[in-house]
């Protein structure tokens, strides 16, 4: 879209006289020709309810009770492994045998069984070598259960509690997961500079494994007020404004207070329901307010 050459001699005089505040008037006058040669578009003031998020990171990892490392309870030699990795086990399924160094004729072997049902995640026992009680000789974990651990960051932290839900999206999974908080560390991690949080899950795919990245989004605050599309807002050094059609060719330059944002629309304060502000154009109209302009030319 070409920009008018009028439209170029104003923002030039913009940059050259700009009165002080306290001698402007709020209102810009144009004439029919004039609104149709800055395409201006209004919008109109409506109530909505809005939602403040928060965007966090962190992995896949297993939950409290959801992997379990399996030992000997005495000192011997393993002469039988009878598990891999991959394979399912059911609790009380023999993993492995243990002969014992007790000097005996047979000498004396035990059975290492699993503790719980799970997927072999590990198996560092080798065949023949020797153990000692708390040597790992399988990694047994259940990773349909999956919780997100998460990292809040200390600006962050007074605005999330334990129950808030969230939306989840994990790298290289397209389905939307949605979870809850449940977990919160007590003190926040020196070295990362924030607070540890954990996420749990109704259900989770089973293309999701420990480890994998993924991106939480939290609702942390919702509010129903008075809201305008985003670009209708003139945001200036931190001041807002928005111009309110006050009449045939006349704009009102009114100051705002602005809200959460959310779907292309913002929260106010300072304005009332239906009334009808500058959606389009009203970057034109903020250079002719500074000026003092008032168009008397039809282009």
């Amino acid at each position: 879209m070409k920009t008018p050459i009028s439209m170029i001699a104003i923002l030039a005089l913009a940059l050259t006289s700009v009165p002080a505040f306290a001698h402007r008037s709020p209102i810009v006058h144009l004439t029919p020709a004039n609104v149709r040669a800055l395409r201006l578009r209004l919008a109109t003031a409506s109530l909505r309810t809005l939602h403040a998020y928060r965007t966090f990171y962190g992995t896949f990892t297993l939950p409290p009770g959801a992997e379990a490392v399996v030992t000997p309870r005495i000192q011997g030699r393993v002469t039988a492994l009878y598990a891999t990795v991959g394979d399912y086990v059911h609790r009380g399924a023999p993993l492995a045998r243990v002969q014992s160094l007790l000097v005996g004729n047979p000498p004396a072997s035990v059975l290492v069984h699993a503790p719980m049902s799970g997927l072999v995640d590990m198996r560092p026992a080798i065949l023949g070598e020797g153990v000692v009680p708390g040597t790992p000789l399988y990694r047994l974990i259940k990773p349909h259960r999956l919780w997100l651990k998460a990292y809040v960051y200390q600006e962050d932290i007074a605005s999330i509690h334990l129950g808030q839900k969230a939306s989840v999206r994990a790298l290289g999974v397209s389905a939307k997961l949605r979870g809850r908080i449940v977990m919160m560390a007590p003190r926040i991690d020196r070295r990362r500079g924030a607070q540890t949080i954990w996420l749990s899950f109704a259900s989770t795919p089973a293309t999701l494994k420990p480890a994998l990245f993924a991106r939480a989004r939290i609702t942390v605050g919702t509010t129903k007020t008075v809201a305008v599309p985003r670009t209708a807002i003139v945001d200036v050094n931190g001041r807002r404004a928005v111009f309110v059609a006050a009449g045939p060719g006349r704009f009102h330059y009114t100051p705002i207070g602005a809200g959460i944002c959310e779907h292309g629309y913002c929260g106010t304060s300072g304005l009332k329901v239906g009334v009808r502000v500058v959606m389009q154009g009203n970057a034109e109209l903020y250079t002719l307010w500074l000026t003092g302009g008032k168009l008397k030319a039809d282009s």
